[in-house]
């Protein structure tokens, strides 16, 4: 990232162009000089007979800029020359510009010149709000071009020093997003649905949140990120396109064999592979986005059924108790993980917090090298906030080198390993969890014991007042509750939703808002109750 600056140049363009040229005035070392719109050697007399051409008025006759290399960045005198010559050519196309680059004082630099009118008569512009020719524009075309030869190029972040949050944590907030962006990259391709990407995003350890934007948040985040923020191409529909577009896919067969409690299962799983397989060769070469998405469907639906053929195999389920025991097993089994988790979240936060610091030590010490070096060459240069992160996070970690990060770094790698494997088993059971309550939906929906059926999401649960063996659920469209055995509820995974199943003549306890008890109602007349609700709410809705 070459340093750059340019002052207005007042009287007459002779003193600049000789001074940037001829080496008896400074004493400094012309390696190379270029020009454009203009020759070298006359450059002094076009520069005035353009001004005269146009009655130049005003004492700003020339520019002057001056274009520093770090000692660090390995180029030549000629590729430096050429960078000025390339930079002049797209912010000044229409200037007469002379290029001299000096190559003493233990760094290239450039000098270059511009005649302070154009070709056209018109004024070089140099105000701030003029993205091409104010100093923006220069600074940030000299870091396009230099980085296309080698040149270090420092990372462009907004800082404000009047926010309430320091640049650290404006550091972090901009760096997250870049960081999902290259974890998203890693695992996107690895993938064959979007269901499998989320799980995979869950494995590296961020939170997910779905619906109409996929949102995700890792340690340190303050708030959810729009995955489609970053980048449109990982919106919700974007993404369904990028996996619904695969061809070809070799479907792994059912290795479980078919019996009497799994017979209804396994029969359309084997139905779906076979629909999906005849379709893909009659299809094959051609593009259907009808069909693209209907056999993306399948392939999901085939895959869930086979999971759970699997996972009846493999806990030996052969009733509605075995698929209830394995439920109620796994949700004991992710409490005691959490528990856990949460007894040592300290413990674990920390370890996460001086490990992410210690990369960011890494990650700046590249900025805090070169802004040194180019301090060495110009003294008024100001430091970037990075660099104030980076003493600061190496005076946290009371740490002077790279290596030392490293090693603080490897010295939290079996934590860091037990709490991502903790997370990972957390996800996996979850996972079969989900499974088996979809199994258990479709066995308790087929039972000639439950007529009725209240389906709700799962922010109608209240975790508080619900134990081991019992859900509180606040029932919609009421301000109702009810208790029940989570024996008789439900998780939909592909529809996220619940479902809670009533026996028509039973009778069912009703509390109020405040969990006060306000009487008893049957299954028939409870799923009556709310449904009408619903009614009334979609009737007063649509008068507005």
């Amino acid at each position: 990232m070459p340093i750059t600056k340019r002052d207005a140049h007042y009287g007459s363009p002779k003193q600049l162009i000789e001074y940037i040229l001829d080496e008896k005035h400074d004493g400094e070392k012309v390696g190379i000089a270029s020009s454009i719109n203009c020759n070298l050697e006359t450059a002094l007399i076009e520069y005035l007979d353009v001004q005269k051409k146009f009655n130049m008025k005003g004492s700003r006759v020339a520019y002057h800029v001056i274009q520093s290399f770090s000692p660090k960045d390995n180029i030549t005198p000629e590729q430096a020359n050429e960078i000025g010559k390339r930079l002049c050519e797209e912010l000044y196309p229409d200037f007469q510009c002379v290029i001299s680059t000096h190559i003493d004082k233990g760094h290239i630099h450039n000098h270059i010149s511009i005649n302070a009118i154009n070709l056209y008569g018109r004024k070089l512009e140099d105000k701030l709000s003029n993205q091409k020719e104010g100093l923006y524009g220069l600074s940030d075309t000299s870091d396009k071009i230099a980085a296309e030869y080698g040149c270090y190029v420092m990372p462009r972040k907004t800082y404000f020093k009047d926010s309430k949050k320091d640049f650290y944590y404006q550091y972090k907030e901009q760096s997250f997003k870049e960081k999902i962006q290259i974890d998203i990259e890693d695992i996107i391709y690895k993938c064959n649905s979007l269901e499998e990407f989320l799980d995979e995003l869950s494995i590296m350890g961020y939170k997910i949140k779905r619906g109409k934007h996929i949102a995700v948040k890792s340690i340190g985040m303050e708030r959810f990120a729009r995955i489609s923020t970053i980048d449109k191409k990982y919106s919700v529909q974007n993404l369904y396109k990028f996996f619904k577009s695969k061809n070809n896919i070799k479907l792994l067969g059912i290795k479980v064999e078919q019996n009497e409690f799994n017979s209804i299962l396994w029969q359309k799983a084997n139905e779906s592979k076979i629909a999906i397989e005849k379709s893909q060769i009659s299809a094959k070469g051609k593009v259907y986005n009808e069909y693209q998405k209907t056999k993306y469907q399948e392939i999901q639906r085939y895959y869930q059924l086979k999971k759970q053929l699997e996972y009846m195999d493999k806990y030996n389920i052969h009733s509605f108790d075995d698929i209830e025991n394995q439920i109620q097993l796994k949700r004991n089994q992710i409490k005691s993980i959490n528990i856990e988790l949460k007894k040592n979240k300290k413990e674990y936060d920390g370890i996460i917090e001086k490990t992410e610091k210690a990369q960011d030590y890494i990650q700046l010490y590249k900025v805090y090298e070169y802004a040194m070096s180019y301090k060495e060459v110009e003294a008024n240069y100001i430091f970037p906030p990075e660099v104030q992160i980076f003493l600061k996070l190496q005076n946290e970690l009371n740490i002077h080198s790279v290596n030392e990060a490293k090693n603080l770094i490897k010295s939290t790698r079996f934590e860091r390993i037990e709490i991502n494997e903790k997370k990972k088993e957390i996800l996996e059971l979850q996972r079969e969890l989900n499974h088996l309550d979809t199994i258990k939906e479709e066995k308790l929906a087929k039972s000639n014991l439950f007529i009725h059926n209240i389906k709700f999401g799962g922010n109608r649960i209240d975790y508080k007042l619900s134990d081991d063996d019992k859900f509180c659920i606040n029932l919609p469209y009421t301000k109702e509750k009810i208790y029940i055995s989570k024996k008789f509820i439900a998780f939909n995974e592909k529809y996220q939703y619940y479902t809670l199943f009533l026996v028509d003549d039973k009778q069912y306890e009703i509390y109020n808002e405040n969990n006060q008890k306000i009487g008893n109602i049957s299954g028939t007349e409870l799923e009556k109750y709310v449904l009408d609700r619903k009614k009334e709410i979609d009737k007063m809705y649509s008068q507005f």
